[in-house]
């Protein structure tokens, strides 16, 4: 029962951490875009996120591959307390496929607007 205590106290620990830091970040990220939309003007701030767009999703494949090189070494911060027979290690591995496919579909659908490419040529095919 300690144990199962210990680990619903390290799980909250946890999400307690990753909102504030994630709070943090769309904070300061709000004001950052508050100022930069106050000290010019919105064509210009449209232009530069334009110009970052492609570094940003390079930035994004990044991500998703570094989660999945690092993703056997993550279960060991988390699990190692509760699992004593390795199953919970097992599901995580289990998983790890299965949660970079769906990032690299999510950033393929929205991040690289694949829909709207494919009806923007579906479109052009037509006319």
């Amino acid at each position: 029962m300690a144990a199962f205590s210990n680990g619903a106290a390290l799980r909250r620990r946890w999400f307690f951490t990753l909102s504030l830091v994630a709070a943090i970040g769309v904070v300061t990220l709000g004001a950052l875009l508050w100022q930069a939309v106050g000290l010019s003007s919105l064509s210009i701030v449209s232009e530069r996120v334009a110009e970052v767009k492609p570094c940003l999703g390079i930035l994004r494949f990044a991500l998703i591959s570094l989660l999945a090189i690092a993703w056997p070494r993550l279960p060991v911060l988390w699990t190692a307390a509760a699992d004593d027979d390795g199953q919970a290690t097992a599901r995580w591995m289990a998983l790890r496929w299965r949660v970079v496919g769906w990032l690299l579909v999510i950033e393929l659908v929205l991040g690289q607007n694949l829909i709207g490419r494919f009806l923007d040529a579906m479109v052009g095919a037509l006319a």
